[in-house]
């Protein structure tokens, strides 16, 4: 940011976490963008009221667009709007292009269901699917019985690239411009961002089988209007030893007593009806119901 931005930041900063300077400094810092800078919202005086941390993105065979930058590099948007006074560069644009997860009573931008809900207990949950459904999620909890969950930490994060990379390298890569072994060290440099804020907790969940690690779920827990969040950034597994963790971390995740009432954000599985590769549990593990929604907007 150069420093009319990094005042505007200052002046507007309430708290929460994605109006923490270094984290935006993070965001604008992302591969794959251009010109990375604040759009700024004012009111009929000239004074700042609210910002987004936007930039060009390009991908081969398509047009420049100024977009949104997403709380995680290159991924669909789990939590972007999140800066202080979204709302009012929001009310500014329209047309759909990219995903927004806002919390506003805007009646004007168009919203679509995402893969996100309330933390609630298991019952509840549970009363949303069909028995068949059931029986085969209780199958895959009653698996993974043999898991030990232990704390984890960035550390564990990295040791566990090994066995996302093979997994991505069969989906086909779908991070644009972005070699894996960058999109990793992104990835770890925007998580140790967060933790190093102070306005979120990392929750990361170890699975070990015996005294081996087989898997890694990383959320980030923070506040933002008067609610907490638990966005779900990321389940690693070993395919081999511990298929479909990431179907038993996000039940886990959604029915965990410590975050009943937490809004829980699933990056977003697809946009304008297309389900991204290996991503369809998500919307299957949040029946249509419980799904919150999000704005779908564009910037130019």
């Amino acid at each position: 940011m150069n420093k009319k931005e990094s005042k505007i930041a200052k002046l507007l900063d309430d708290g929460s976490l994605y109006a923490d300077h270094p984290v935006i400094e993070e965001m604008l810092q992302y591969p794959d963008m251009e010109d990375g800078h604040l759009l700024v919202s004012r009111d009929h005086k000239g004074k700042p009221t609210g910002y987004l941390p936007v930039g060009y993105y390009y991908r081969s065979g398509q047009q420049k667009r100024l977009s949104y930058i997403a709380a995680m590099p290159n991924s669909p948007a789990i939590s972007p709007t999140y800066t202080p006074g979204a709302t009012h560069i929001l009310s500014r644009l329209s047309h759909a292009y990219f995903d927004c997860d806002v919390i506003s009573d805007l009646s004007f931008i168009p919203k679509q269901a995402t893969a996100s809900t309330y933390g609630m207990p298991l019952e509840r949950y549970w009363r949303f699917f069909s028995s068949s459904r059931k029986k085969d999620l209780r199958r895959k909890l009653k698996k993974a019985e043999q898991f030990n969950i232990q704390q984890g930490n960035l550390s564990d994060v990295r040791l566990a690239w090994q066995w996302m990379q093979t997994i991505w390298e069969q989906r086909g890569n779908r991070f644009g411009n972005t070699p894996y072994d960058q999109y990793l060290e992104v990835t770890l440099s925007w998580l140790n961002t967060l933790e190093q804020s102070q306005r979120a907790n990392l929750k990361i969940d170890k699975y070990m089988l015996g005294r081996e690690m087989v898997g890694i779920n990383c959320c980030v827990i923070h506040r933002y209007q008067n609610r907490f969040h638990c966005d779900d950034y990321l389940t690693w597994y070993n395919p081999h030893k511990a298929s479909g963790l990431g179907i038993i971390s996000v039940v886990k995740n959604i029915t965990n007593p410590a975050m009943e009432g937490f809004r829980y954000n699933l990056s977003a599985p697809g946009i304008n009806g297309k389900i991204q590769k290996g991503h369809q549990y998500k919307w299957d593990l949040i029946p249509e119901p419980l799904r919150l929604t999000q704005s779908v907007l564009i910037i130019s």
